[in-house]
C-alpha cells in the first residue's frame, strides 16, 4: 500500500518511520530541503512539495491513501491545495482541538458553534475537494522529546490550574493505522488523551487556585473515537507521558 505523508514534520516523521516499519510503501513529502536526509531514512521516498512554488503533484500518482499534515493554522499551503487535483481513494486530514472555543465546557464533535475561522477554513477546503476525508483533531503534541517539564523548565507555567488537553505521539500513531485499515469516511474525531489533570499536577507542582478554578475547565472528548473503534489509549494520562 502506498501512503503519502504530506507535509512530514514532527508527527510525519514518526509516522512515516512507524508505516515504514510495517512494510508500507511510504511517500513523505517536505517545504524544507534540509529535512530531506533525515526523512530519507525513514520513508520510502522523499519529495520536496511546496504549495506556494508551483508544486509538482505528480510525486502524489498511485497513492492509495494520502494523510494531510500540513500546518492546519498556517494558510501558506491554501491556495496551493486548491491546485490539487491528484485522486485518493482514502485521504485523513490531521487538524487540531484549537478550533474549540477557549471558554471552559466539554467539547465533542458535535459542537459547531463559536469555531476557529481560519481551522475550520481548511478543514473545509479539505473536505471540499476531498469529501471521504477523516479528520483528526489532535490535541497537545506530547511525548519523547516534547514534555511539559521541557516547556516550563525555566519558566512558571501561565495557567497552572489549566486542564491538559495532549495527546501522546505513540497514540497518534496507533490510531491513524486504525484509519488506515478503516472504511469510514468523511467523520471527524477528537484525538485527546481521556484524562485531564492540571498543567500543575503533570508538573507536580503546588497549584496556585483555588477549587472553584479547578472546576472551570476546557476538557476535549475523546469518547467518539474510543466508542466507535473500541480504543484503548496506549498513554492515557499526560502525568505519564
Amino acid at each position: 500500500m502506498r501512503i503519502a505523508i504530506i507535509g512530514a514534520g514532527w508527527v510525519g516523521s514518526k509516522l512515516a518511520e512507524y508505516l515504514s516499519q510495517k512494510d508500507y510503501h511510504v511517500i513523505a513529502t517536505t517545504t524544507t530541503p534540509e529535512k530531506i536526509i533525515a526523512l530519507q531514512k525513514v520513508a520510502t521516498e522523499v519529495h520536496l512539495l511546496d504549495f506556494e512554488r508551483n508544486p509538482d503533484f505528480s510525486v502524489l500518482a498511485s497513492v492509495d491513501m494520502a494523510i494531510f499534515s500540513m500546518p492546519i493554522s498556517r494558510n501558506a499551503w491554501f491556495e496551493g491545495f486548491k491546485k490539487l487535483e491528484t485522486e485518493f481513494p482514502k485521504t485523513l486530514l490531521f487538524s487540531s482541538t484549537g478550533i474549540y472555543p477557549k471558554e471552559k465546557g466539554v467539547y465533542t464533535e458535535k459542537d459547531t458553534a463559536n469555531l476557529r475561522s481560519d481551522i475550520l477554513a481548511a478543514e473545509n477546503l479539505v473536505r471540499s475537494k476531498y469529501p471521504q476525508t477523516n479528520i483528526l483533531r489532535f490535541g497537545g503534541l506530547m511525548g519523547g522529546d516534547r514534555s511539559l517539564q521541557k516547556i516550563y523548565k525555566n519558566r512558571e507555567p501561565e495557567n497552572p490550574n489549566k486542564a491538559a488537553n495532549y495527546i501522546h505521539y505513540e497514540d497518534i500513531l496507533a490510531i491513524v493505522e486504525l484509519f488506515i485499515n478503516s472504511e469510514r469516511k468523511g467523520e471527524t474525531f477528537n484525538v485527546v488523551a481521556p484524562e485531564h489533570p492540571t498543567v500543575a499536577e503533570i508538573l507536580n507542582s503546588k497549584s496556585t487556585g483555588d477549587e472553584t478554578e479547578k472546576e472551570s475547565q476546557r476538557i476535549i472528548s475523546s469518547e467518539h473515537l474510543i466508542q466507535d473503534f473500541n480504543y484503548q489509549f496506549i498513554h492515557p494520562n499526560p502525568k505519564n507521558f
